[in-house]
């Protein structure tokens, strides 16, 4: 029950900022995919390389993995702005 009543609980900053995060993932993720396939049909012989020896999954984590590090940087750009982190 208190894990349901946690978000009510945060201050219009969190929220905010938690949102903003989750957009910009959101976001760039579709951007990703989007990415990934049209380097798929512009880049076969590559792709197919690239598929076999591992590397297209390399590539995906690692920008999976750049993705999230800027939603985050960006909800806690928000944070910021709005104060929340009364120290």
């Amino acid at each position: 029950m208190e894990i349901l009543l946690t978000p009510l609980a945060m201050s219009d900053g969190a929220k905010f900022g938690i949102a903003a995060g989750v957009i910009v993932f959101i976001l760039l993720f579709i951007k990703l995919i989007i990415g990934f396939i049209k380097f798929c049909f512009r880049h076969p012989i590559l792709f197919v390389l690239l598929l076999i020896f591992g590397g297209l999954g390399i590539a995906f984590n690692v920008l999976l993995a750049g993705i999230l590090i800027v939603a985050v940087i960006a909800g806690f750009g928000v944070l910021s702005l709005f104060n929340v982190f009364n120290l």
